[in-house]
């Protein structure tokens, strides 16, 4: 067994061994991903100081701007179909575009005719499960995006199914259509905080919980992983069990934005994005990528962004991965089997000949390849820890903190959706001016980032040996190709959807 010599333990764990692990959520064990409950008394008292105290400064000393900035609310913005347009597909929101199913095909076959552009869908069905409020509304939408071709950045949004019904709108429809992207935005916004973003969290608080519990403090991977792994298991204990979380069932609080409680159908939301919906493309069963492709970045320049991003860290990973000793790699087998036990497609890395996919009879010749091939496949899945955790939880946050007007997230909308085409809108009957400070105080205090520890400030305390040595150049040539990245987006005219001295190290908002 790996870090034993005969019945006397050999290595330091932290906590002792005794730390946190993952297992079933209390609230949806079979549709949701695993959580880590029973925590360390350090890591609660750290986050706590750096993180929880925050909240509570936030909240009382920006409830007066927010309160100020919905004084002079009126009425909602005008989306007009360029802005609707923009908002969807050139940031955040360009993550749900998926292509269409047959019965979608069914729904918009007047627009699809003859037409040999390349579509998408905007699915937000989950929607549908969820019970608001009274005088507060939601609705399924599904909305059709055209795009001319498969180098082009500009889509076009179609029409509009809304209703368990499918009405179908488009433009031109009149005060139907102006209220229809409302329901879309709405749509956007929830999925893009109960299905989307939850899979750069929860997932990975197993990969955390493990490292901590099985890796010595000294072996490289713990070295690789835990400037990463702070914060994150309180930070998303607190969201999912804390009585004072934005999607508490707790309904005393003044920053809850929300239209209906979690228990009232916002968690079907969650289950959709992680176990997925059989016969939607727009809901694939989440798994642990292996692959390049299976990161599923959207056709547009947000998923651009994200993807030049992980190429510095599966080169930094693979660097790190061949300085391991056999027994390092021995740990990371074990480390493997146990998230893979817990989190779907996430492999067993085989490093022991006989062991797993090995066998005692494989050539020498034959086995040092297959060994190579396990570390490229070990270097991969830590790799998209690193690029996850940073890198793409501080981009989403960013972006939808400052690339989404808060006037835009329609998180409570109070005009019944549209049962025919046609009519007119009165945008001042949409939100209150309850809803506006709710939804501000809430973009300051859990939407907006907030860093603690930063990407480009970690030190992976690797040592001033040799080997120390070669490791810490190999963590400069890191930051010098995430550097590198971010100029080369620039030149290319990507937007900087966040500035790299502004990524945060863990997840930590």
């Amino acid at each position: 067994m790996a870090g034993k010599l005969g019945r006397k333990q050999s290595k330091k764990f932290l906590y002792d061994r005794k730390g946190p692990w993952p297992q079933p959520s209390p609230r949806e064990p079979l549709g949701t991903a695993p959580e880590v409950l029973h925590l360390p008394w350090q890591e609660q008292a750290d986050w706590q100081w750096h993180i929880g105290l925050r909240y509570f400064r936030d909240m009382f000393l920006f409830s007066p701007r927010a309160a100020a900035e919905s004084a002079r609310f009126e009425e909602l913005p005008e989306v007009t179909d360029a802005d609707m347009n923009a908002v969807l597909t050139q940031g955040i929101y360009s993550r749900f575009l998926a292509p269409l199913d047959p019965i979608d095909r069914e729904t918009f076959a007047a627009d699809l005719e003859g037409d040999d552009g390349i579509f998408y869908k905007f699915d937000f069905s989950p929607i549908e499960d969820v019970e608001p409020y009274p005088g507060m509304y939601v609705a399924k939408t599904i909305s059709l995006l055209r795009r001319e071709a498969a180098d082009s950045n500009e889509f076009d949004l179609k029409a509009i199914a809304i209703g368990a019904d499918r009405l179908v709108l488009r433009p031109g429809d009149g005060g139907a259509w102006d209220l229809s992207k409302y329901y879309v935005l709405q749509g956007c916004s929830y999925a893009t905080l109960f299905t989307e973003h939850p899979n750069v969290h929860f997932p990975f608080d197993t990969v955390n919980a493990v490292t901590k519990g099985s890796i010595p403090t000294h072996h490289l991977l713990f070295r690789i992983l835990i400037p990463h792994l702070r914060f994150s298991l309180v930070l998303d204990n607190a969201v999912l069990q804390g009585k004072g979380s934005v999607i508490s069932d707790w309904q005393a609080t003044i920053y809850d934005p929300f239209t209906a409680r979690a228990s009232d159908g916002l968690m079907s939301f969650f289950v959709a994005g992680y176990q997925g919906r059989e016969g939607n493309s727009a809901y694939p069963r989440w798994e642990y990528p292996t692959r390049l492709d299976q990161l599923k970045l959207p056709p547009t320049p947000y998923g651009e962004f994200l993807r030049r991003y992980f190429d510095p860290f599966e080169k930094f990973a693979r660097a790190v991965v061949g300085h391991m000793t056999a027994e390092e790699l021995s740990y990371c087998q074990e480390w493997s089997r146990w998230i893979g036990e817990w989190i779907d497609g996430f492999p067993e890395v085989c490093f022991r000949r006989g062991d797993g996919a090995t066998e005692e009879d494989v050539a020498e010749a034959d086995w040092e390849d297959l060994l190579e091939r396990e570390k490229d496949k070990l270097a991969f899945l830590i790799a998209v820890m690193l690029w996850d955790v940073t890198v793409v939880h501080s981009t989403d946050h960013y972006d939808f903190a400052h690339g989404v007007p808060v006037e835009y997230k329609c998180f409570r909308l109070r005009q019944p959706p549209p049962s025919a085409p046609g009519g007119t809108l009165d945008r001042r009957t949409l939100s209150t001016k309850i809803d506006l400070f709710k939804s501000h105080l809430a973009h300051r205090m859990f939407f907006a980032p907030t860093t603690v520890t930063r990407l480009m400030e970690v030190d992976y305390e690797f040592g001033y040996d040799a080997q120390g040595k070669a490791l810490r150049a190999e963590e400069n040539a890191l930051k010098e190709r995430l550097r590198a990245v971010e100029a080369g987006l620039r030149a290319d005219g990507i937007p900087i959807f966040m500035p790299l001295d502004e990524m945060a190290a863990s997840i930590q908002y």
